[in-house]
């Protein structure tokens, strides 16, 4: 689960409930709820519109909510992404399609130090 979980936390932090955020966006309350719940995985280019204007998510977050597309992310790994509003986008799907030896990060701290890794990589890659 990783758009839909995402959709879902920016409508709650608009405290807004299914039917509202379906009137504002006028888009049917029963799709959103499909799309939450990740029954539903690709909404047209479109309906995300409706969704970043309805929410009024800054340019960011409208960014991530698309990147989330169609994928299904870590819920831990989206809430560092969502909650870090300095961390670079760019570093999600790398650290999204990241092997482990062992045990996958498991909490938000362990994502952290893992995308902190990944992020001096990419620094000394371009050095």
């Amino acid at each position: 689960m990783s758009f839909g979980y995402a959709l879902r936390k920016f409508r709650e932090d608009r405290n807004l409930s299914l039917r509202e955020f379906g009137k504002l966006c006028e888009v049917d309350h029963a799709y959103i709820h499909r799309l939450e719940k990740d029954e539903k995985t690709a909404p047209s280019e479109q309906v995300i519109d409706s969704f970043v204007r309805a929410l009024k998510l800054p340019p960011r977050r409208a960014r991530l909510l698309r990147l989330l597309v169609g994928k299904t992310v870590n819920e831990q790994l989206v809430d560092v992404f969502i909650e870090d509003e300095d961390r670079p986008l760019d570093l999600l799907e790398p650290a999204h399609q990241m092997s482990f030896r062992g045990k996958r990060p498991e909490t938000k701290d362990e994502w952290r130090r893992h995308i902190d890794r990944l992020a001096e990589l990419f620094d000394e890659d371009d050095e």
